[in-house]
């Protein structure tokens, strides 16, 4: 499965970069139109965050828009790794990546790992075509990536952090800070991680990210590990999370992270959970466009604060004893993330929500995750799930109050968004642009059109498309932005894609 040196001599189809789920769909649907893919994955690892720790699966709110061979080979063939008929949306890591290499090796699919892209040396480009990437000749190539580092070495305009009111015309766009959670009896209020007040005015752009986060899994069993002590503990750092732990009520780490999800096999999963949780708000503006020595920083602070986190629930003293004792009876499993490089246990990948986003054929925007913007001519996929952001930054307001901004609704609900389509042309650039790429997850999209659809079931869907798109390219040698949707459409209908549901109009 793994490429020898002799791979970057041999020419291909497509290069894949990212063997995220999407990246994984996009080389199984080539292969049953009979073409060979060589993915170049910028970690050890396959599978994505599905298998680096995001294992409680954020499906469509009308669950019939999950289809093809994301539902029938990844989700359904984790339930049937577990013996179940029909699909688990709730797994282990190891059982995640485990189906990803089946299904890799069900694709063909030559897999180099630990390649990264750095930058426009790594891509040859002749007359507005990819030639090769890291030396590796193809004829398509499909950015799988969460980081979007293909599009940009290959010159594809992209966006990232947030636009402006009036760019779109998004009543939601840009710095919200009506829409923020305002808390209160917090004493100072410029602890880490609050950063400056924000100059800008509402609804004006910014290039900040909405907040990052390691998807850990615990465990209760006898064997668990016990939360390690990070190197550079500072117990200074979670002031803000005792006193929310204190005006909460809470009783013990069972009060966080059960009401999240089981697992199988007795593990739970983490999330925000609470307005100062897992999160890292702010500590992700420089991952989207970052070189690798910037991003690994990203990387390195959210590790410190994640892991500081649990030792602290753990082990402080300013918290009561049976608190600590509550929390002592988790920790982290030792037959998850055996080879992690933050130590067996903890997840080898950070959640990335959002990085780079494509400016494609079509930007999908908030007025098209609803009525009567829903529907359209070319769809790929249908897809329903809120307007989710999570908080981009915190700052001080008065003397006690914290306001964590970025949220899109003010509450801890999402605002909510009709079931719609999604196009084809939010799939590649526009025309005149590259001619042979496509960029199913870091696709063409507003930051608010992209907090719906940003889901790892609705990557693999769009994945789907975009291999099926590069395979009517190799097979017509035509454009990309030439290609024929009718035959598209029979095409992603042989395998099961849903393009239209009842409740569309």
């Amino acid at each position: 499965m793994t490429g020898d040196p002799t791979t970057r001599r041999e020419p291909t189809d497509v290069v894949v970069y990212g063997a995220t789920l999407a990246g994984i769909m996009a080389a199984l649907r080539l292969r049953m139109r009979g073409y060979r893919t060589v993915i170049l994955e910028p970690t050890r690892h396959v599978g994505g965050i599905v298998a680096g720790g995001l294992v409680k699966s954020d499906c469509p709110n009308v669950i019939e828009a999950l289809a093809g061979l994301t539902l029938t080979r990844f989700f359904e063939g984790v339930g049937r790794a577990y013996g179940l008929d029909g699909a688990a949306y709730r797994f282990e890591p190891k059982v995640a990546e485990r189906v990803a290499w089946d299904l890799l090796t069900e694709a063909g699919a030559t897999v180099l790992t630990g390649e990264r892209i750095h930058g426009r040396s790594d891509v040859d480009m002749r007359a507005g075509r990819i030639e090769r990437v890291k030396g590796i000749r193809a004829r398509f190539f499909i950015d799988a990536s969460y980081e979007g580092d293909l599009m940009a070495a290959a010159g594809v305009p992209y966006a990232y952090g947030r636009e402006g009111h009036d760019e779109y015309g998004e009543p939601l766009a840009g710095f919200q800070p009506v829409q923020a959670y305002r808390r209160r009896s917090f004493r100072p209020t410029d602890l880490y991680p609050v950063k400056p007040v924000p100059s800008q005015l509402a609804g004006e752009a910014d290039e900040k990210t909405q907040a990052y986060n390691f998807r850990g899994v615990l465990s209760t069993d006898p064997d668990r590990l016990p939360f390690p002590k990070p190197e550079d503990y500072d117990p200074k750092l979670y002031a803000y999370l005792g006193q929310l732990l204190k005006q909460r009520g809470v009783q013990g780490l069972s009060d966080i992270v059960t009401h999240t999800a089981l697992l199988p096999n007795g593990k739970y999963q983490t999330n925000q959970a609470l307005f100062i949780g897992f999160d890292l708000p702010g500590a992700s503006w420089g991952y989207p466009d970052g070189s690798w020595a910037r991003r690994d920083e990203v990387i390195a602070e959210h590790v410190r604060w994640h892991q500081g986190m649990l030792y602290w629930l753990a082990n402080d003293p300013s918290l009561p004893e049976s608190f600590r004792a509550d929390t002592r009876t988790f920790g982290l499993p030792p037959d998850e993330f055996v080879d992690s490089p933050h130590g067996t246990g903890f997840p080898h990948a950070l959640y990335i929500r959002e990085a780079r986003r494509l400016l494609g054929a079509y930007v999908l925007t908030q007025h098209d995750l609803l009525k009567p913007n829903n529907t359209k001519a070319t769809p790929v996929c249908c897809w329903k799930y809120g307007m989710d952001s999570h908080i981009v930054q915190y700052y001080a307001e008065g003397d006690d109050t914290i306001v964590g901004e970025g949220t899109l609704s003010g509450t801890e609900s999402n605002p909510p968004v009709d079931l719609y389509q999604i196009p084809a042309e939010v799939l590649f650039p526009a025309r005149g642009g590259v001619e042979n790429i496509t960029v199913p997850l870091c696709f063409s999209a507003s930051h608010v059109g992209y907090s719906s659809p940003r889901m790892e079931p609705n990557y693999g869907m769009l994945g789907e498309a975009a291999g099926e798109l590069a395979a009517q390219s190799l097979g017509t040698g035509r454009a990309v932005q030439d290609y024929d949707y009718p035959q598209l459409a029979a095409a992603l209908r042989e395998h099961g894609s849903v393009l239209t549901l009842p409740g569309l109009e």
